[in-house]
């Protein structure tokens, strides 16, 4: 039996929001940069928990979703946030930290539970459905939190990339950029559609290029202004041996390079990490169409690898940019260091405006994302009522999108406090995705050990997850180490500010789930194994099936320009 399914509940009914009398409300999924709605009997599913009423529209076709989640998953934090992992973790360092991240067993373990059995409110549903209620309550709001902070990332790094060379007041050029990012969320959404479609698909476009940019390099194709440069060195690995060593050397040690030791280089692997963490956020808002990608998002996780390693082949990890504490951030992207020291540097401003590319389409989206998800939490009596307060004739609910914009104001930070503005956000998004995945891996078990119990076969499945329950218990085990143990990379480089922006998500997630078995359910006592619901909604999931094959048929009787719109 093949373990993909296609079918229409893996995501193939992706559409913007809308509900008619005979659906009853709808739910909106979105990914850390984008967005995605799938329609599973009835309704609309969403791997966020995101419920909306009817004056949210459903305009968006399953293609674009599928595109728009593909880069949506490329964020800023592959191309600006890997310069400082690449300086801690060194070139095998940060090889070796994206792979125990373990972003593909998250995927698939949140794919085999979605396609079984969707839950209207997304992987945060399915936590409640598998683990407790109050789980999914807490889960649901401080994974909120992260759009809160996201979208000034992405802000403040198309800042750093590209307009610090200005000089003088940037704040007015900064006031239009986030005019321009708001306006774009009060385009129809058919239009938001597109505009996101095809920024993504140039998202694509643009890291495959800098893979190959950086490989030309790498192989001697492009002259430098320093042949004997120590900054570029071809695939016979000279960044991979000593003296700069395959692990790193990290700029806040304060040390020569010869004299950082085992400890001081771990702790830098550690932070390593962190960030990589950071780079894959995103793609736990998958799920429901992973059944249907797989191999799609196994080009992407394979795209990430090639990039890092790209890297560690075109950059030293002890680069004097890293040491650099005046230097900008965007400086320190390992792309932008080797362009630099290319004869025919006229490439640097194309891969900044490309950076920004990245950081300006995830910012539309991430405030899209915010803002539908308070509105949501607003609907289903988990959040204040005034969240879903007029709602546009267009869709869009203006109080919980004005609340995420006015966020958007921390992004408003002096030049020089740039780059460490970028660490703590870094700290307080990968936290949330973190408690996310590890609240995905939990789910998964426990639904596993559900279908044992209630002596269901695994031929009953859609999708089955690859490597479980091994590579399941590995990913869960190596999340939480990882989330417990953050802070000390943030304490080395930033002191006691850096930690509690490592860990005050965490706090804020045991106050929401304390409060809320104090006030609502009791003590957080798993659902009984026997007592897990596995049935509900499966016979409406097997009619969706039917009317989906039956659209499909009637799509190819269409003209062939027509299939194309309905494609982009």
């Amino acid at each position: 039996m093949s373990n993909v399914y296609n079918g229409p509940n893996a995501g193939h009914y992706v559409n913007e929001l809308h509900a008619t009398p005979n659906h009853g409300p709808s739910q909106i999924s979105v990914t850390s940069e984008d967005f995605e709605v799938s329609r599973i009997h009835g309704k609309a599913i969403s791997p966020i928990g995101v419920s909306t009423e009817k004056t949210l529209r459903r305009e968006l076709n399953a293609n674009q979703i599928t595109m728009i989640t593909l880069g949506g998953t490329l964020g800023t934090g592959l191309l600006v946030g890997s310069g400082s992992a690449l300086n801690e973790g060194g070139p095998l360092g940060i090889v070796i930290a994206y792979i125990i991240v373990c972003a593909y067993f998250m995927m698939t373990s949140l794919a085999e539970m979605s396609t079984y059995l969707p839950d209207k409110k997304g992987f945060v549903g399915l936590v409640t459905r598998y683990v407790h209620p109050s789980i999914g309550f807490a889960l649901g709001w401080t994974y909120m939190c992260r759009f809160l902070v996201v979208p000034a990332s992405h802000i403040n790094t198309a800042a750093v990339v590209v307009f610090y060379g200005g000089g003088g007041n940037q704040v007015p050029i900064h006031g239009w950029r986030l005019i321009f990012i708001v306006g774009v969320n009060f385009l129809g959404i058919r239009a938001f559609g597109h505009f996101e479609f095809w920024l993504s698909t140039l998202k694509v476009t643009v890291l495959v290029a800098l893979i190959l940019f950086g490989l030309v390099i790498d192989l001697g194709g492009a002259p430098l202004k320093e042949p004997d440069s120590r900054s570029l060195a071809g695939l016979a690995g000279l960044f991979w041996r000593p003296p700069y060593g395959p692990f790193g050397n990290p700029a806040w040690a304060g040390e020569n390079i010869y004299a950082v030791g085992d400890t001081l280089r771990f702790v830098g692997f550690w932070s390593t990490l962190v960030k990589s963490l950071f780079s894959l956020m995103g793609m736990e808002l998958l799920g429901v169409t992973v059944g249907e990608a797989e191999n799609p998002y196994r080009l992407v996780l394979s795209l990430y690898l090639l990039a890092v390693i790209t890297m560690g082949f075109i950059c030293s990890s002890d680069d004097p940019t890293f040491w650099n504490d005046t230097a900008p951030l965007g400086d320190k992207s390992p792309f932008i260091i080797a362009a630099r020291r290319l004869v025919a540097n006229g490439i640097v401003p194309v891969i900044s405006a490309a950076i920004a590319v990245f950081a300006l389409s995830g910012a539309t989206s991430n405030i899209y994302t915010g803002s539908r998800i308070l509105y949501g939490l607003s609907l289903d009596g988990q959040g204040p009522a005034w969240l879903r307060k007029k709602v546009t004739s267009r869709g869009q609910p203006l109080v919980s999108l004005g609340l995420v914009t006015v966020f958007c104001l921390l992004s408003f930070v002096g030049e020089a406090e740039q780059a460490k503005a970028f660490d703590y956000f870094v700290d307080v998004t990968t936290t949330a995705g973190a408690i996310s995945w590890i609240c995905i891996f939990w789910a998964h078990i426990r639904f596993r050990k559900a279908l044992k119990a209630q002596h269901y076969p695994l031929d009953t499945l859609r999708y089955v997850s690859s490597l479980h329950p091994i590579g399941t218990y590995f990913a869960l085990v190596a999340t939480v180490i990882i989330t417990m143990f953050k802070g000390v990379g943030s304490y080395a480089d930033r002191g006691f500010r850096g930690c509690i922006a490592a860990y005050i998500l965490i706090v804020f997630y045991l106050l929401l789930l304390g409060g809320w078995c104090y006030w609502r359910t009791g003590l957080p006592k798993p659902i009984p194994l026997n007592e897990i619901d596995l049935d509900a909604g499966r016979r409406e999931i097997d009619e969706e099936e039917v009317e989906w094959n039956n659209e499909q048929s009637m799509r190819k009787l269409r003209p062939w320009w027509r299939r194309i719109s309905d494609y982009t």
